[in-house]
């Protein structure tokens, strides 16, 4: 059994780190982080959150560790393989973890020497063979237990081959908290043929990918990351305990690494950030059900006054700037399920009414007076009314900047209130009055108080003054992509296409290169005070703002004769482009953000998960825009010669898209649509 060809690659490794292998496969608690090129599992291996578990288990032979570093090894999306040939021994190896937090390896060991050759098991200290062990230091005070089993090995872990002889044989791990009660056995019998059992444990994995939309056309990289970036949701799909299934940033951590350590910021968890972006190209998997999880489990993070906040390992909640309840009324566009709506209503108003009272100025706007909280930390804007604008050095703490009134956050609350106000005419309910009325208070003051119509952009103002903060910021486009804004504020995008701005070279910065704190790698003025690979909005190309702003692009030249068709199609593929950040010819692995100037990955997070794609080429590449009363038929023209996109689910009806030399053909539940149809009705 082969996997699908766009997801598999040879020897892909984590980036910037050509030693640490991947693996495809996530469970829904456990995965690693990263796998030395070895038997079984070394390297770190995290469970819920952060672990760092350097060892679930290995095979050493006579006496000596087997690393493997020149072996072959080849990655796909639901297993890892790697093959050494050595003068004394052949090696292959087939290796995965199921969802059900079983770490599987499936060994082929052929003594190829003289002289008997001896395996021995390598477990973790006091871990022996059928029997639950804890680990030491931080995951023993979580409570994560293993329990691993090796058949073909004797009670002292050893297993001896003649010379040669030839053994194939299964060792598993099945990883749990203190309390569960798993099998004794991850594998409680030895499969007669254990390659076709091992083909079935890879095809459980690739089901998930069965029933997801089609794409192809004659631009191969944009095929190929359509596929990824179904991978990507798939592999951040987990289930912590006590949820359903929901996405993740990532399943990987930044900074510290160290041994049972629950060091490093921690992606593996529910963020609210992240969630409208997660949502926005999983409605696409039909029956959106993983979408649906990821929505739900927003209320088992809620803090004590019912705000959906990123809850830690340590630490208080953080309220991160958020468009979640916009996500659930794009969610409702696709799916239609209105009885989920009249179920999570209330938690969303809650959290939405919370949040704008917190950060409410004098008028509608939104008050940001911790930058982080943005999601967007170090924007130079923050900086601009301190020490006469932009000290040379800021420190990573919570003094020396300003508090402003943000335009993402005010575009959010205002995307938010919208959204609230028409998820409850839709069910009926009273407060869509109020939300309605607030949203238009949101619209009139962005419009009017952050808009400068001298150097046409919208900016940030000083919490208390209302004093502009002069610093073209990814966000100003923000109002664009909300759907605000009028003619005359079309002029900003040419901030946005000019190479002496925002187009430096790959997709968008994050702030304007005429600013004076401005660094397409990250530095304040060359002091690069959070490392190499610290987050930093003053330069940097962040994937997460790139669609929103190829978003806005491609909203506003639908709805202003396609002017602006072109830059979004040159801007879709340098974004396209950034997924394949080390060459075209590796597979796709898209991080957290690059250097706008020349595309390099500044950050390591392997297959980042804050970010969205998928819809974008549904809803404007193809065109089909679900809307509350049928579906909308509205490409943007690209370079594409043709492509053709099959299964998509929209309440039911399957609709299916085609282009060949710029005619579009539209077909919805097996019946083509009359040429130069643009709006199906339900």
């Amino acid at each position: 059994m082969d996997t699908h060809p766009f997801l598999t690659a040879k020897k892909r490794t984590a980036p910037g780190h050509p030693e640490r292998h991947l693996l495809g496969p996530t469970g829904a608690r456990l995965w690693m982080d990263y796998m030395e090129a070895a038997p079984g599992f070394i390297g770190r291996a995290d469970f819920i959150r952060k672990c760092n578990i350097p060892l679930l288990f290995s095979v050493s032979a006579n006496g000596s560790p087997c690393r493997m570093p020149c072996a072959e090894t080849v990655w796909k999306a639901e297993e890892s393989r790697l093959v050494c040939d050595t003068a004394a021994f052949h090696f292959e190896e087939r290796k995965l973890i199921s969802w059900d937090d079983t770490a599987i390896s499936l060994q082929t060991w052929r003594n190829r020497s003289p002289e008997p050759m001896r395996l021995q098991l390598v477990l973790p200290c006091g871990c022996v063979p059928g029997v639950p062990c804890a680990f030491p230091g931080r995951p023993a005070e979580m409570g994560v237990r293993m329990t691993m089993c090796a058949p073909d090995f004797d009670r002292s872990g050893t297993l001896t081959l003649r010379p040669g002889e030839t053994r194939t044989f299964l060792i598993s791990a099945k990883l749990y908290l203190e309390g569960e009660s798993p099998s004794m056995s991850p594998i409680p019998k030895v499969p007669a043929d254990m390659h076709e059992w091992m083909d079935e444990k890879c095809a459980e994995y690739l089901r998930w990918f069965d029933p997801i939309p089609s794409f192809e056309c004659d631009d191969g990289l944009m095929t190929r990351c359509w596929h990824y970036r179904f991978y990507l949701l798939r592999k951040n799909l987990c289930a912590p305990g006590g949820t359903q299934p929901f996405f993740c940033e990532g399943r990987d951590h930044r900074m510290a690494k160290e041994p049972y350590t629950a060091s490093g910021w921690e992606f593996a968890r529910m963020i609210p950030l992240s969630v409208p972006m997660q949502v926005r190209d999983a409605r696409w998997i039909p029956g959106a059900k993983e979408a649906e999880g990821t929505l739900r489990a927003l209320l088992q993070c809620a803090d004590e006054e019912g705000v959906f906040s990123a809850l830690s390992l340590s630490g208080p909640p953080k309220a991160y700037a958020h468009f979640c309840q916009r996500a659930l009324y794009e969610w409702y566009l696709v799916t239609g399920k209105a009885e989920t709506v009249r179920a999570l209503l209330p938690a969303y108003k809650r959290d939405a009414a919370k949040v704008y009272r917190r950060c409410k100025a004098d008028d509608s706007l939104q008050i940001e007076r911790t930058h982080a909280l943005t999601g967007k930390e170090y924007q130079p804007s923050f900086w601009f009314f301190t020490d006469r604008c932009f000290p040379k050095k800021v420190r990573p703490a919570q003094e020396g900047y300003t508090a402003l009134k943000r335009v993402d956050r005010s575009v959010y609350a205002y995307l938010n209130f919208d959204a609230l106000a028409r998820l409850c005419d839709l069910c009926k309910d009273a407060d869509g009055a109020y939300f309605a009325s607030e949203s238009a208070k949101i619209r009139s003051d962005i419009l009017n108080l952050m808009w400068d119509p001298v150097s046409q952009c919208f900016y940030d103002l000083h919490a208390l003054t209302n004093e502009k903060a002069f610093v073209k910021n990814i966000v100003c486009f923000d109002p664009m992509w909300a759907g605000l804004t009028g003619e005359k504020h079309l002029p900003a995008f040419r901030y946005l296409t000019d190479p002496c701005f925002f187009a430096l070279g790959s997709a968008f910065a994050s702030c304007a290169a005429d600013c004076p704190a401005f660094s397409s790698d990250g530095g304040w003025f060359g002091d690069y005070f959070k490392g190499p690979h610290g987050c930093m909005w003053n330069g940097p190309s962040w994937p997460y703002a790139t669609a929103l702003a190829l978003d806005a692009l491609a909203r506003q030249s639908k709805e202003h004769g396609h002017r602006f068709d072109a830059d979004f199609d040159r801007f879709l593929g340098q974004y396209t482009l950034q997924h394949f950040g080390e060459g075209t010819d590796v597979f796709p692995c898209l991080v957290e953000f690059y250097d706008s100037r020349t595309g390099r990955p500044l950050s390591e997070e392997a297959d980042y998960c804050h970010s969205f794609y998928i819809d974008l080429i549904v809803r404007h590449v193809a065109g089909v825009e679900p809307e509350e009363n049928g579906i909308r038929f509205a490409p943007v023209r690209t370079h594409l010669k043709w492509f053709r996109m099959r299964g998509l689910d929209i309440r039911g009806h399957r609709v299916d898209a085609e282009c060949r030399e710029g005619l579009y053909t539209y077909t919805v539940d097996g019946e083509k649509l009359p040429a130069g149809t643009t709006f199906f009705a339900y």
